[in-house]
């Protein structure tokens, strides 16, 4: 969420149902979790189950939180055991889930005050802030592990009204779908190309269907993969109608590159070795439709002499891998602001619009002269806004 609301000392308590609301295939108790563990420097998650076996099947998504369960039925710490009474503690409402920017918002200014602070959406308290947990710990029962609802609302704190907008209440089914809906809205990136943004239309339908199969973002990858690999294939070794369905088959790869990065995020499944696998499957396909297009064009056309263009679009597709990797993958997502974010539009496989069109017209070789130009241009400019982006 941001470093205007980091805090290393903040602790955070969640109250999970027994039944908990389920959204795009995750509980949302947990979807809360990793949201708020965003907030830089956390120190505790306490989830308040009410059975010993509520986070069964969980535990994984939840291994790189800062986090400690206290179950209701067992002999288990007490939140007194668990909270320390000089740092803040963070209550938030079960069956709801908070709008980070917001959320976050509220809580920067809850902290400035330093005094217990309730928001409130539609007249009921659905976060509550405490500058010191002791406040929070002296009005529990000795040896209490259920999560505090009556702490939700001390009398003391002041009441900040949440806007309507900042709280997705999750407790029926009206509540989840409108959450699901704005989740899925949230998967639209500002880099995706002109033409990516009708993949990601596709991809974000095909990704609503895949995150309620037992399949892994990797597994998305291996098999967009596979599928532009054997497109590639069948463009360069196929007849005319053959070569057009290898082109298909390579827009349907870029359609599945998509998907991949949504369903882990849906599935909160993200890891830094499925990103580096996804870009080196990316680079992999992207290499190999330029070689198949080459291909391609030696069989169908030895009347070419296309050895000099296919060099210079072979280096400048390399080259322009490389300075993407070096100047802009390297760097967080969300640091990637002007040029970056512009360079990375320009990178994506809108071109495989092109290559599909020109395959049908069987002129292939138009593309490679305007390639081999264009990609030689594009990491020599990418450089190029570097160098005066850092000298400025």
């Amino acid at each position: 969420m941001g470093d205007a609301v980091a805090d290393p000392r903040l602790q955070v308590m969640l109250s999970v149902p027994r039944h908990p609301p389920v959204i795009a295939s995750v509980p949302a108790v947990l979807r809360t979790a990793h949201d708020v563990a965003a907030l830089h420097g956390i120190r505790r998650l306490l989830l308040c189950t009410e059975t010993p076996d509520c986070l069964n099947g969980w535990r994984h998504r939840l291994a790189a939180l800062p986090w400690t369960e206290i179950t209701s039925y067992d002999g288990s710490a007490s939140i007194s055991d668990q909270l320390d009474p000089e740092a803040p503690v963070l209550l938030l409402a079960p069956n709801g889930m908070p709008d980070a920017p917001r959320f976050r918002r509220w809580l920067s200014w809850s902290r400035e005050r330093q005094q217990p602070t309730t928001w409130v959406w539609h007249g009921a308290p659905v976060a509550t802030y405490y500058p010191e947990a002791k406040r929070l710990l002296e009005s529990l029962p000795p040896g209490c592990r259920q999560f505090p609802q009556q702490a939700l609302s001390p009398p003391d704190a002041s009441r900040v009204p949440a806007p309507s907008d900042s709280w997705n209440d999750v407790s029926d089914a009206d509540g989840i779908r409108r959450a699901e809906r704005r989740l899925f809205r949230s998967l639209r990136r500002s880099s995706d190309g002109y033409l990516a943004r009708l993949d990601r239309t596709l991809s974000i339908g095909l990704s609503r269907l895949l995150i309620r199969t037992p399949i892994t973002p990797n597994g998305i990858t291996t098999l967009t993969l596979i599928l532009g690999l054997l497109g590639a294939v069948l463009l360069a070794r196929g007849t005319s109608w053959v070569s057009l369905l290898g082109t298909v088959m390579l827009w349907s790869s870029c359609v599945f590159d998509g998907c991949d990065g949504e369903v882990a995020r849906l599935k909160i499944l993200t890891s830094p070795f499925g990103a580096r696998y996804d870009a080196l499957a990316d680079d992999g396909v992207h290499l190999a439709t330029f070689v198949a297009i080459l291909l391609h064009l030696h069989r169908v056309r030895p009347d070419l002499d296309l050895a000099g263009p296919a060099v210079v679009l072979i280096i400048g597709v390399v080259l322009s891998m490389v300075s993407v990797w070096w100047l802009i993958n390297r760097h967080p997502a969300d640091s990637r602001t002007g040029f970056k974010r512009l360079y990375e539009r320009l990178a994506s496989r809108d071109f495989v619009y092109v290559v599909v069109v020109l395959t049908a017209v069987e002129r292939l070789e138009w593309f490679v002269w305007s390639a081999a130009v264009g990609a030689n241009v594009f990491w020599l400019s990418l450089w190029c806004a570097a160098w005066r982006w850092r000298t400025r």
